[in-house]
C-alpha cells in the first residue's frame, strides 16, 4: 500500500536509532519511557509540492511526527511548516 500525501504533508520515514538500554536488575514504572531526542533527522518518502525528494535527510522536531496505521502498515508524516531543515553532504 502507497499512501500518497497532499497538501503540506510530507510522509517521512524514521531512522533506527538505538534505544537507549535500561540496567537489568532495577525496578521501573509499568509506563517508564526513556527520554526522547526533542529532535529528530527522518528520510522523505513523499512531498506533494517537490520541493524535497526521495531520500532526502530533513530535521523536525520529534513531538511533530504523526504516526498513521491503515490495514497493519504504518506511516509517518510531518506538516511542511514544522521542517527545521534539510541535511546536505558537503
Amino acid at each position: 500500500m502507497i499512501l500518497y500525501t497532499k497538501n503540506n504533508w510530507i510522509r517521512v520515514e524514521l531512522f533506527n536509532d538505538t534505544k537507549e538500554e535500561v540496567p537489568t536488575g532495577i525496578l521501573l514504572p509499568e509506563d517508564y519511557k526513556p527520554t526522547e531526542n526533542p529532535y529528530k533527522a527522518v528520510s522523505v518518502g513523499n512531498d506533494p509540492h517537490g520541493l524535497y525528494k526521495f531520500g532526502d535527510v530533513i530535521v523536525v522536531p520529534t513531538h511533530v511526527i504523526r504516526e498513521v496505521t491503515v490495514r497493519d502498515q504504518t506511516f509517518y508524516l510531518v506538516e511542511r511548516s514544522h521542517i527545521m531543515g534539510q541535511l546536505v553532504a558537503e
